[in-house]
């Protein structure tokens, strides 16, 4: 197995899922200016999601474990990054916290998988290293997503900076869906899949 090409791709899903989890925080006072919002209600954009990300990670960690950790890693990454760029058009603040729980839930599928599915790709021998490259690809991504929407939004506005940070999420969700490998350890049903546990990759 090619533990850069397993590494590289888990990287970029988790770039791709912490920089849609934290993108709107640097914008906050714009949303609540936006929808009318006192300071405390707009940080919900932000908690919704991440409680979702709580609530859901355990049960779909255990549905990955009937279809297959890579299917729902890749499910998980392309449907939070499509929300993210549907996220902009929101016509109301409880429609885009509505958004969010959902993508709390989709960015759930790699947060509760990433680990475990490494687990199966490149045994334990190289394991430390690829989580660690894992954990590297999430805290880049929390750092992009906050960075990226806070500059974007000087000239492009909250809706426009949260479009940008959802593009390049989406291109690292792309990469990782078709550079993950497809591998019999994987796939549902097999004895090492039952056996392995499925830890949490959430920073």
């Amino acid at each position: 197995m090619d533990t850069r090409r397993v590494g590289t791709a888990v990287a970029a899903a988790g770039l791709s899922s912490f920089a849609l989890l934290y993108a709107p925080q640097p914008v906050l006072p714009q949303l609540a200016a936006a929808f009318r919002l006192d300071p405390g209600s707009a940080s919900l954009a932000i908690g919704m999601a991440t409680g979702a990300l709580a609530v859901a990670v355990l049960p779909v960690a255990a549905l990955a474990e009937a279809v297959g950790r890579r299917r729902v890693i890749v499910w998980s990454v392309v449907v939070s990054a499509v929300l993210g760029l549907l996220l902009p058009l929101a016509p109301s603040f409880p429609v885009l916290l509505g958004m969010r729980a959902v993508q709390g839930v989709a960015i759930a599928g790699f947060a509760g998988v990433a680990a475990a599915y490494l687990a199966d790709q490149v045994g334990a021998g190289r394991l430390a290293g690829a989580v660690g490259v894992m954990i590297a690809g999430n805290s880049v991504g929390g750092m992009l997503g906050r960075l990226g929407t806070g500059f974007a939004a000087g000239p492009l506005g909250w809706h426009g900076a949260l479009a940008v940070v959802a593009g390049v999420a989406l291109a690292c969700a792309l990469f990782a869906a078709v550079t993950l490998p497809r591998t019999p350890a994987a796939e549902p049903g097999t004895r090492r899949t039952r056996r392995t546990p499925a830890p949490v990759a959430y920073t």
